[in-house]
């Protein structure tokens, strides 16, 4: 995070609300490009991890938007460092800003809280509750809210992939296809890794090679996408499973030259911990939002 952005913002004739409305946006920022701790480091004037939010006499959209990026990050950082207890904390603050957004009837902003309380529940390993909360933002959202149908469509389909419903995660990635055009590419990025990630397990699971095939295209372009947004930690991601399923089809010299783009991605953006995990396990497919 550059500081003097942040030295700007508290220094600007704003109210405490529209700097909380500044900091959030920045921090969702630091999000896409996998910068957890940068993330919580812009908000930390209102919030740290593992606590709740300070919003005593903050309006009630800028409470809510706190809520929401406090939870949001809250689950990040509890899956990226393992911390017991992590999700359950999101679940309470997403919530909380559900909640707040309900009552000041911004139905967007509430559906963008339901999504990522459906994602928090299917991290807890609540598939039912993570599958019935996302059904209805697919159902609640126009195609008009292309962004938002589009994440909730992807999550969905996660949820599916490990229910073992390949078919269904299937179905749900080629209606998210439709409004591929219109999403940023942090969204294309996490599109393609999905749609891989399900080829790739249908064509294992049914012995069918031009999935596999079509599952290495879409790594392919997922890596493009994750370049340019600059995120390396889904960037590794994806080239380590690029590259482990490379290994399946006997292809290793192609192999070795992804797993160690995954290595490198890994060495700048994580410590020595994640570097033993890729030399003896596929990592985490990518998942967040």
């Amino acid at each position: 995070m550059n500081a003097k952005v942040l030295e700007q913002i508290h220094s600007a004739p704003l109210g405490e609300s529209e700097q909380v409305l500044a900091c959030c946006t920045i921090a969702r920022e630091k999000l896409e490009v996998g910068d957890y701790d940068g993330g919580c480091a812009v908000l930390r004037t209102w919030w740290k991890v593992g606590e709740s939010p300070i919003h005593q006499g903050l309006d009630q959209r800028s409470a809510g938007e706190l809520l929401l990026t406090a939870g949001v990050l809250t689950d990040s950082v509890a899956r990226a460092k393992q911390v017991v207890g992590g999700q359950r904390l999101a679940e309470v603050l997403l919530s909380g800003a559900m909640a707040l957004f309900d009552h000041l009837g911004e139905t967007s902003k509430s559906v963008e809280s339901r999504i990522e309380l459906g994602c928090c529940y299917y991290h807890q390993g609540l598939f039912d509750l993570a599958h019935t909360t996302l059904s209805s933002c697919v159902v609640t959202l126009a195609d008009q809210d292309c962004e938002l149908k589009a994440v909730a469509l992807i999550r969905l389909a996660i949820v599916e992939r490990h229910s073992a419903r390949l078919h269904e995660a299937l179905n749900l990635l080629n209606e998210a296809a439709s409004l591929k055009t219109a999403l940023s590419s942090w969204t294309k990025g996490r599109f393609q890794t999905e749609m891989a990630n399900t080829l790739k397990d249908l064509g294992v699971a049914e012995n069918r090679t031009p999935c596999l095939d079509r599952a290495l295209a879409h790594y392919r372009e997922a890596s493009l996408q994750f370049e340019q947004v600059g995120n390396l930690r889904y960037l590794a991601a994806v080239e380590n499973n690029r590259g482990y399923l490379l290994l399946t089809l006997n292809r290793f010299e192609e192999a070795q030259i992804h797993l160690q783009r995954a290595r490198q991605f890994f060495r700048r953006d994580f410590n020595s911990r994640h570097l033993a995990v890729i030399s003896h396990t596929e990592l985490p497919e990518v998942q967040r939002a």
